[in-house]
């Protein structure tokens, strides 16, 4: 009788139900993310994986080693230095992975934008989600969460793109030519 049941469920999984969706529904409800923790946007993610807010119930677990993470939360300034080795533990992550950056630091250089150390963090890794905010808030870490279901799910909902920054030194201004007074002709 039970191994009757298990063959009918394995068909029913094999011809009836696509695969892909069930492998999708486990990649959304396990998004594993390991913090790269570079400023004071840190504080909101633990506000956010604390009680009064519970990101786990959105399938999202705090995990520490990113060989078994499948999101990088990079929360706060990319430094050059830093950028090595956000790239390092990118590379270690198992496919799929996926990349929120959080806070203004980590999208267009926050208050730091104009020096000559920080780099956007979609120049070193690929990132499907920005949050917004200089701390964004625990319900923007999560709505981010839920973008990411979304877009795994192949349903992408609203997408911003930020403004890239030139951090190049302003250029003086041109001074203007010396005009010539004309003097009137004497009567």
């Amino acid at each position: 009788m039970l191994e009757s049941l298990r063959e009918r469920i394995r068909r029913f999984l094999l011809k009836t139900l696509r695969l892909e969706i069930l492998f999708k529904w486990g990649i959304r409800w396990s998004l594993w993310p390991v913090h790269l923790v570079t400023s004071c946007c840190g504080v909101e993610v633990a506000h956010t994986a604390g009680p009064g807010f519970d990101a786990e119930r959105w399938g999202v677990l705090p995990f520490h080693t990113m060989r078994q993470c499948n999101v990088i939360l990079v929360e706060g300034t990319i430094t050059r230095k830093m950028a090595r080795a956000l790239r390092q533990v990118y590379e270690q992550m198992p496919e799929p992975k996926y990349v929120i950056a959080m806070g203004a630091c980590a999208a267009r250089g926050g208050l730091f934008w104009n020096s000559y150390h920080v780099v956007q963090v979609d120049t070193v890794v690929p990132v499907e989600v920005y949050i917004a905010g200089c701390p964004p808030t625990p319900e923007a870490v999560i709505r981010a969460f839920i973008m990411l279901h979304n877009k795994i799910k192949g349903r992408p909902g609203p997408y911003v793109e930020p403004v890239r920054v030139d951090i190049a030194p302003p250029k003086p201004p041109a001074r203007p030519a010396p005009q010539q007074t004309q003097q009137a002709p004497a009567a």
